[in-house]
């Protein structure tokens, strides 16, 4: 084996986070790496300040010679507000991207970065892989939660897209790609389901053996093992007890290991027992406090049954520690539990998460004699590793070497009032890299439609670009265009811009290139682009557009099927603002209604419903 440079991306590490599924499957995927003979690299994206270092963790991880860092945000304010630790990514893989960047798609750190690299603009010889737990709107879905913001939605989109822009996708469970799938998301040829790796596998010590079972009752407690939250099944794991005999309950000790959550406190979830039911136990406790190792030396103790009653799960990590540990338990057939167990153990200790469900399977477990035999896995545990090892040797996916400048490019520039800002903009085009450019200069005296149509009469090049004459571009602007689109094929590409406040700070405004739905609400297409000329042959709007002209036509052209993308970087500094639907309520009614002539004739209310909701929650925050 050669051994590679590895940088491990994750927003959860153990030492700085006590638990998290993420955080450990990342933690013992960097170990394992490590150990294997690679040169693995911890860039930590979570609050170091409030989640500093545990001792122990930290030593664990100067002997097997990981190393772990710290994000350091940018200097420059951000916009929106979830790109600014994307675009701190970006900066710290730009110092040291090494041969391989491993990543969870939650919140999509890496996007940018990717992004780039597919675009033939950074990162060419580094191999992404995308470590799929779980996006934003899968976690909402399986919570069953409906309070989905617009930002919400937004890195949603940019999460599918990181998954679909890597090298290679690794999920733990078979479930999760069948999902991903499902929703019609693109997977990358290379994408492989490997179990997570567990502490034994990952540092090579052996798993503690089992505590002895002492007494002569086959249990004598029930634990809930997760956190206090939908997903994990507090209520129909409540409900069951509920419903059981009494009498199977006389004398069983009841706790909850892990954490509160915003919706579920230890008191809601206690207020979920009936009083039979909290007679029938001999006690109710919390245990929300705990580390990973403190909860499951708790699940270890003698006649301790765990029970992980989930609605939803990709592939638990409380179910592999339990197999590792060989601790008891029950758990749902959901999701890709059932990877995990080795079949002749499925009817044992797997039930449907539901009353009926958490009452059977605890019916039979209190009345049988084998109730504390442990599952055994249905994987080798072993063999992840290896395969990970697979992984990290991978090449890189290739992307179009872009040629230098042989496509034509005219810059069309709306000239208004302000001679000075036009000889600036006009200088900046001067001294552009890119050699197959002309430059238009064409006066606004009504609308942007109508001049660049106008414009557009004179214009001979395939591809067109439209600028204010406050707009300064970077020397690389046209190039850094060209070439994106020559390696994506898109029919438009924008870009990042720079704002520029009055007190001399800078703001960086990015952009997802396909936002969808959340299109209607703010321009998240881009406002300076390459356009392709065959598609500008209509301009015109059923009214006037009072602000952003970019947004209804990139709209318009979304909705048409055109394939936008937009670069992550800065190259041009703006004063316009990118249109919204809360600050001209009527360009967005132009978007509105692109939008809609994109959905089946019996939906196309649709758009209309969502901005009209959009337009209320603002008026009532404001009013408020």
């Amino acid at each position: 084996m050669t051994p590679r440079r590895i940088t491990i991306v994750t927003a959860q590490l153990l030492g700085h986070d006590r638990t998290g599924g993420v955080g450990t499957a990342m933690t013992f995927l960097a170990l394992g790496l490590r150990r294997i003979g690679h040169h693995v690299d911890v860039l930590y994206l979570g609050d170091a300040n409030a989640n500093a270092m545990d001792a122990d963790w930290a030593r664990r991880y100067e002997e097997s010679g990981t190393s772990v860092r710290v994000l350091s945000h940018t200097d420059a304010a951000v916009e929106p507000a979830y790109f600014a630790r994307l675009r701190a990514v970006e900066v710290a893989l730009r110092a040291d991207p090494g041969d391989v960047v491993i990543t969870h798609e939650f919140g999509a750190p890496a996007y940018t970065a990717m992004r780039l690299r597919r675009l033939g603009l950074a990162f060419e010889t580094t191999s992404f892989v995308v470590f799929c737990h779980g996006t934003r709107r899968w976690v909402k879905e399986m919570n069953r939660n409906e309070r989905v913001s617009a930002d919400v939605l937004a890195v949603s989109r940019l999460e599918q897209k990181a998954v679909e822009l890597a090298d290679v996708a690794v999920s733990p469970s078979a479930y999760l790609v069948d999902w991903m799938r499902q929703q019609g998301w693109r997977l990358p040829e290379a994408t492989h389901v490997i179990p997570l790796l567990t502490r034994s596998s990952s540092t090579g010590e052996a798993p503690p053996a089992p505590s002895p079972r002492n007494g002569d009752r086959p249990v004598d407690r029930l634990a809930f093992f997760g956190r206090l939250e939908e997903r994990k099944g507090v209520q129909p794991f409540a409900a069951g007890l509920n419903a059981m005999p009494a009498e199977f309950l006389e004398g069983v000790e009841l706790e909850f290991i892990g954490k509160p959550t915003k919706y579920w406190s230890p008191e809601q979830v206690e207020g979920l027992l009936s009083r039979a039911t909290k007679r029938a136990l001999r006690s109710v406790s919390f245990e929300t406090g705990l580390d990973q190792h403190e909860a499951l030396a708790r699940l270890g103790r003698p006649g301790t049954l765990a029970v992980m009653p989930s609605l939803a799960e990709n592939s638990p990590n409380v179910v592999y520690e339990c197999l590792e540990r060989r601790i008891p338990f029950l758990a749902s057939a959901t999701g890709g539990i059932g990877e995990l167990v080795a079949r002749e153990d499925h009817e044992r200790v797997l039930f449907e998460p539901t009353a009926e469900g958490v009452a059977a399977a605890l019916s039979r477990a209190l009345t049988a004699r084998d109730a504390l035999r442990p599952a055994r896995p249905g994987f080798d545990a072993a063999a992840s590793l290896d395969r990970w090892a697979e992984v990290a040797a991978a090449a890189p996916r290739e992307v179009v070497d872009p040629p230098a400048s042989d496509v034509d490019v005219e810059v069309i520039v709306a000239e208004r009032s302000s001679a000075a800002a036009l000889a600036r903009c006009l200088a900046a085009l001067e001294a552009q890299t890119y050699g197959q450019l002309r430059v238009i200069v064409r006066p606004q005296d009504g609308s942007a439609a109508t001049a660049r149509a106008a414009a557009l009469q004179g214009a001979a090049a395939p591809w067109v670009v439209f600028l204010d004459e406050e707009d300064l571009p970077e020397p690389d602007f046209v190039e850094t265009l060209v070439r994106a689109q020559v390696a994506s094929g898109a029919d438009v590409v924008s870009c990042g811009l720079s704002f520029e406040s009055g007190d001399g700070s800078r703001a960086e405004r990015f952009f997802s290139g396909e936002p969808g739905g959340v299109g209607l609400l703010t321009n998240d297409y881009g406002t300076v682009g390459l356009f392709r000329r065959t598609l500008l042959d209509d301009l015109a709007t059923p009214w006037p557009v009072a602000g952003d002209p970019d947004w209804p036509l990139l709209a318009r052209l979304s909705a048409s099927g055109a394939r936008i993308v937009s670069v992550p970087i800065p190259l041009v500094t703006r004063v316009a603002r990118p249109g919204t639907l809360e600050h001209v309520p009527s360009d967005g009614l132009l978007v509105v209604e692109h939008l809609e002539h994109a959905l089946p004739p019996h939906l196309r209310s649709l758009a209309r419903l969502a901005a009209g909701l959009a337009a209320e929650v603002q008026r009532q925050s404001q009013a408020g």
